[in-house]
């Protein structure tokens, strides 16, 4: 099903990135994974994109670099980019983005680091890919390393990857996704494998060098929590869809689709007495056995006939905001659902 683009009124900012009407299927089956995504992202902005386990983020997230796994299948789907200022928005190839504009950082840099290469040689790889001189890579690896907070820079820079500590190594991950100056940062949940500790420290580091840079960033996570300290704006994915956007603070005050505020609920909290944390009754939809309608109907506490005909189009709703239920308008602030 193809919705509206829910971002069209919004006041014209030529964004970095476009993404419209992606969707990703599986190559054998052409089962759906993604459904007619559409995505921007402005300058400076960070957009976070929130989700269960299989709901599609990471697949949405890859699809930008021609990252997704052999067996799947872009099937449709255009990526607009903008390289700076004087250019304005163009249809680019995923290869063409890498290094030239667009970095990542994965979610478990143990896998995503060269075993083989040293930390110093691994930051080097991409200015050197560019041309440049292995001593000048070699120095810009050295003050990324810095940059990013790795300690003793130069002794690092001789280690292997698996003699770092896991926060180490996603700092490293960091510095090799900025060795290529890139406009946009891509981060799939960088923080999932780290302690709370540490985690803390990469997000505020990310949001420093956001700030610093001037850096525009998608960021991929399953914790609202982690999302609502970084994003702007927030995509909320169910199931391959997007089924509520908007900024970050309107979206987590006042939620406008069931299975947002059932996230919210689920977060823990940090002030007050203790309660017992709500949990998202049921299972997400396996791909390929879809319910009818609406696909968060069988999980959903305000499911109505209507919810089971049809699947719901992502529409706007107000200011920036956009829903895909058919009973946001009932939804009151505060009222539990």
């Amino acid at each position: 099903m193809t919705g509206t683009n829910p971002e069209a009124d919004m006041p014209h900012i030529e964004p970095v990135i476009e993404i419209a009407n992606l969707s990703i299927a599986t190559g054998h089956t052409g089962t759906p994974l993604v459904d007619d995504v559409s995505l921007r992202v402005d300058p400076g902005e960070c957009l976070g994109i929130v989700g269960e386990s299989g709901s599609g983020k990471s697949l949405t997230l890859r699809s930008v670099l021609g990252l997704l796994p052999p067996a799947l299948d872009q099937t449709q789907g255009t990526v607009r980019f903008r390289r700076d200022k004087e250019e304005g928005l163009r249809p680019v190839a995923p290869r063409d983005l890498r290094g030239h504009g667009v970095s990542m950082i994965f979610q478990e840099p143990m896998s995503s680091l060269n075993p083989t290469m040293r930390i110093g040689d691994l930051v080097a790889a991409g200015p050197r890919a560019r041309g440049m001189s292995r001593r000048d890579a070699a120095e810009r690896a050295l003050r990324l390393l810095a940059e990013v907070g790795v300690p003793h820079p130069e002794q690092r820079a001789r280690a292997w990857p698996h003699q770092l500590s896991g926060g180490l190594r996603q700092r490293v991950m960091i510095a090799m996704a900025l060795s290529v100056e890139p406009t946009l940062l891509l981060c799939d949940e960088p923080t999932t494998a780290l302690d709370t500790t540490v985690q803390d420290q990469i997000l505020t580091l990310v949001e420093n060098l956001r700030a610093e840079r001037g850096l525009a960033l998608i960021f991929v996570s399953h914790d609202l929590s982690v999302i609502s300290r970084i994003a702007d704006r927030t995509a909320v994915m169910y199931a391959g869809r997007i089924v509520e956007q908007g900024p970050t603070h309107d979206l987590v005050d006042d939620p406008r689709h069931p299975y947002t505020r059932a996230l919210i609920e689920s977060m823990p909290q940090l002030q007050g007495p203790p309660v017992r944390l709500k949990t998202i009754s049921g299972s997400p939809p396996t791909a390929g056995l879809l319910p009818p309608g609406c696909r968060f109907a069988p999980r959903c506490p305000l499911v109505v006939d209507a919810c089971r005909q049809a699947d719901p189009p992502l529409l706007d709703i107000g200011p920036h905001r956009a829903s895909a239920c058919l009973r946001q308008a009932e939804m009151k602030v505060g009222e539990p659902v």
